[in-house]
């Protein structure tokens, strides 16, 4: 279950979501996705926690014949993705319980979301689930902000569950998953590729 609190927030700012400033970070966090998939040619692609389909929609545009399913707890991000990607599956939902058969899943793609998600070991476990034979799992996510920042922070509200790049590595991997690649790109983001052990 998706914190009831950030979800309201998250539907309070759909329909100006993609234009707030914050965006731009995680603009650049699609884009350093997408140069990590090189050379592939998904079929099936989902997007848990796909907020308002930005990424969704430069998916479609890259392999027009891909069939794209988004996930993400708050139901105002989802009505904002259909009005971009009609075609797609986009349902309210979270990584916890992804709403695909097993070993179904080309590329999953987790950008900026992980840190939101209830409980990551058990939505890690549902991407292995999720993921064919040959499948694919891309996950870009923040760094924990330095201890001083986070004691202030703690004023305003629960902090999304960030990680460092070993733990981040401990549990991808606990969850039955390869890494195949993991560091960190543009922004001080964290990126990694696993694929099914």
């Amino acid at each position: 279950m998706a914190d009831p609190g950030s979800v309201a927030n998250f539907n309070r700012i759909a329909d100006r979501y993609d234009r707030h400033p914050g965006q731009f970070g995680c603009r650049r966090a699609d884009d350093d996705v997408l140069d990590a998939l090189d050379g592939v040619s998904p079929r099936t692609v989902l997007d848990i926690g796909c907020g308002t389909g930005r990424l969704l929609h430069r998916v479609a545009l890259r392999w027009p014949a891909a069939h794209l399913t988004g996930i993400d707890p708050a139901s105002e991000m989802i009505r904002v993705a259909r009005t971009k990607l009609p075609e797609a599956t986009l349902l309210t939902g979270t990584a916890e319980h992804l709403p695909v058969a097993d070993g179904t899943v080309d590329l999953v793609l987790s950008t900026t979301s992980f840190g939101h998600w209830s409980d990551q070991p058990a939505g890690l476990r549902e991407v292995a689930r999720a993921l064919a034979p040959h499948g694919r799992f891309v996950l870009a996510e923040h760094t924990p902000p330095p201890a001083w920042s986070r004691r202030l922070l703690r004023l305003f509200g629960d902090l999304p569950a960030h990680h460092d790049q070993p733990t981040t590595r401990r549990l991808v991997e606990g969850a039955g998953l390869r890494v195949v690649r993991a560091g960190r790109v543009r922004g001080g983001l964290l990126l990694v590729v696993a694929v099914p052990a």
